[in-house]
């Protein structure tokens, strides 16, 4: 791991990928956003409502795993966040998450959903969020 600002403060491997999940601010409907990067801690996702703020309560839905709950802890706003976990993800459920994402990656270029059954990832095709 460098020791570059920008990462200076991180304590776990950023896994970079593009994968679509369900984010559900607080009060509000979930959207589809992209997974950018992933910890067993956090992520950071795209495609977010433009009200979001640092410190909101979020919940991430990951295909089949969640919801998850996260804090914004830095955020451009309406276009990026980075989320902490409340709890971090247990490590069999991290390597799924990782798994499935380089196998999506496979299948398609786009951001795909988390999904565990292949043939379902290609009944749906390629579905992108709209930011």
């Amino acid at each position: 791991m460098s020791h570059s600002k920008d990462n200076q403060y991180r304590l776990l491997e950023r896994h970079e990928f593009a994968a679509q999940c369900r984010l559900r601010a607080a009060g509000s409907l979930a959207r589809i956003s992209i997974v950018r990067n992933l910890t067993s801690d956090g992520c950071a996702v795209e495609c977010i409502p433009a009200n979001l703020q640092r410190g909101d309560t979020i919940y991430l839905q990951f295909g089949s795993v969640g919801p998850v709950e996260g804090r914004v802890m830095w955020l451009r706003k309406g276009m990026e966040a980075g989320i902490r976990f409340e709890q971090g993800l247990h490590p069999a459920v991290f390597d799924r998450l990782l798994y499935l994402a380089h196998r999506n990656r496979v299948l398609s270029n786009d951001p795909m959903e988390l999904k565990d059954d292949a043939v379902a990832l290609r009944k749906t095709g390629h579905r992108m969020a709209a930011c």
